[in-house]
């Protein structure tokens, strides 16, 4: 199991008894963690119960309610999240959180209940969508949130613009183009998670300057993960260094040896993005392909050193680079504080990650829009008071202070860090702390839009940085 310890700087502590260290595919949580993901969570504060299966056809008028003073009635909150799936992991820690906060401040604000309604999108875009037309046209939602693969938020968002409902990205979906698009950017659309490149480059920025100059790619075979590789390799190439080999295995591999001892022996770091169970299997196996004291893996948004990953890791995870994270459980502020106290209290032993955090300080954020709009979310036109303090709010939360930029997309600190072993403990140890980090932190906004995310498979062992600055004009 793992217990978490606190001191006075708040340090992350794992204590890791004596568990078993085989993996179990997509273990709900860490160990001591309530072994039922699927089960919905119900407080006395906010109950939350699972969106009705029938097939719906959205509302003909999801904006249509109160104009004037706030209904009495309780604030609908639908949350989309993997329950099951290879992401299984994710989506519980990222429930929980969200519903640690409401549970936090009574489960109502602004005189209103707050009742959270949870749905399993299974990690599949498709049924994402499909729970996200239930949730407003059966269960009545005036909000939905959640969110995790980014080709389930791009089938949402437009949705949610036809239906006038803020979908509020509060799990992961880092799209480049999900708020710039305007195939899926609209007023009724927010990512509080990371841009894509607000994690690849402050990553590929420490890599750099920390003496790393070839690098190795493993990444997930899908649109996100293709992305994020043609994102760090951008960067680092910009920077001077150079991706001599790329593997892309498929989502669910569960032998990742293939890709490991094929690994080009002049790489002094790989880079990799493989979210959920996929991480987890390559790096029980890195070790027997690989030397971790010759070749560092940086670990693109710490998707392979989550909670329940380094609980069963233990020393393999050791070494591991992560970032740039939104979060690291080391941050000595109050906010934190609350938030690790309220975990430790709720879930004894169990490991605070990113994605808990990334579930409370999203429904913080959401609720302290609702304040802001006195309780009125029924008026969900686009010039409403509620739809308005969705775009304007600044927050902070456990991760530090959170506000969106002109397009609704998150700006924050960016952390690197590491996990280390002291005596039995596992730790998180930050190595560097990037500020008021966004999509645009080091690249115009000609580059983003112009520069092919997603296209460049292949081309990276022979890119150069005079071919690299062609891409974006």
């Amino acid at each position: 199991m793992i217990r978490k310890l606190f001191g006075p700087a708040m340090p992350l502590v794992l204590v890791l008894a004596a568990c078993g260290g085989s993996a179990a595919p997509a273990s709900p949580s860490a160990a001591g963690a309530p072994p039922s993901a699927a089960a919905p969570k119900v407080s006395a504060a906010a109950s939350a119960k699972p969106a009705a299966s029938a097939g719906a056809k959205p509302a003909a008028s999801a904006a249509g309610g109160a104009s004037g003073a706030a209904s009495s009635a309780p604030i609908k909150i639908g949350l989309i999240q993997p329950l099951t799936g290879i992401y299984a992991n994710q989506g519980k820690d990222n429930t929980d959180g969200f519903n640690l906060y409401i549970d936090s401040i009574g489960g109502s604000v602004a005189g209103r209940k707050i009742q959270v309604i949870l749905a399993d999108d299974q990690g599949q875009p498709d049924v994402g969508l499909t729970k996200a037309k239930q949730l407003v046209s059966n269960d009545k939602v005036q909000i939905l949130a959640g969110g995790t693969i980014t080709p389930e938020c791009y089938a949402i968002a437009p949705y949610a613009k036809q239906v006038q409902v803020p979908f509020v990205v509060s799990g992961n979906c880092i799209g480049y183009d999900l708020t710039l698009s305007p195939k899926y950017a609209s007023p009724y659309l927010l990512r509080l998670s990371q841009p894509l490149l607000a994690s690849s480059d402050p990553l590929a920025d420490w890599a750099y300057k920390n003496g790393f100059r070839k690098g190795a790619t493993l990444v997930s075979d899908y649109a996100a993960g293709h992305q994020i590789n043609d994102a760090f390799a951008s960067a680092f190439v910009k920077l001077g260094g150079s991706i001599v080999q790329e593997n892309y295995p498929a989502q669910g591999t569960t032998d990742f040896g293939p890709f490991l001892a094929k690994l080009d022996k002049s790489a002094d770091f790989m880079f990799s993005f493989l979210p959920g169970i996929d991480g987890l299997r390559m790096m029980q196996t890195f070790d027997q392909y690989v030397d971790p004291k010759k070749v560092k893996v940086l670990d693109y948004g710490t998707a392979i050193t989550s909670g329940a990953n380094v609980a069963q890791l233990k020393d393999k995870a050791v070494g591991v680079i992560g970032g740039a994270t939104l979060y690291v459980d080391s941050i000595n502020s109050p906010a934190n504080q609350a938030f690790m106290k309220a975990w430790s209290a709720k879930y004894p032993g169990r490991y605070v990650d990113a994605d808990a955090d990334r579930g409370y300080d999203g429904a913080g954020y959401i609720v302290a829009a609702i304040k802001a709009a006195n309780g009125n979310v029924e008026d969900r036109s686009a010039s409403s008071p509620f739809i308005k303090a969705l775009s304007t709010t600044q927050f902070e939360g456990a991760r530090g202070p959170l506000k969106l930029d002109a397009n609704r997309d998150s700006v924050q600190n960016a952390y690197i860090q590491t996990v280390a072993k002291k005596g039995s403990n596992y730790v998180f140890q930050t190595l560097q702390t990037y500020k008021d980090v966004g999509k645009d932190w080091d690249r115009t906004r000609q580059e983003i839009e112009k520069f092919p995310f997603g296209t460049l498979a292949g081309k990276w062992p022979t890119m150069t940085k005079d071919k690299l600055a062609a891409l974006s004009k």
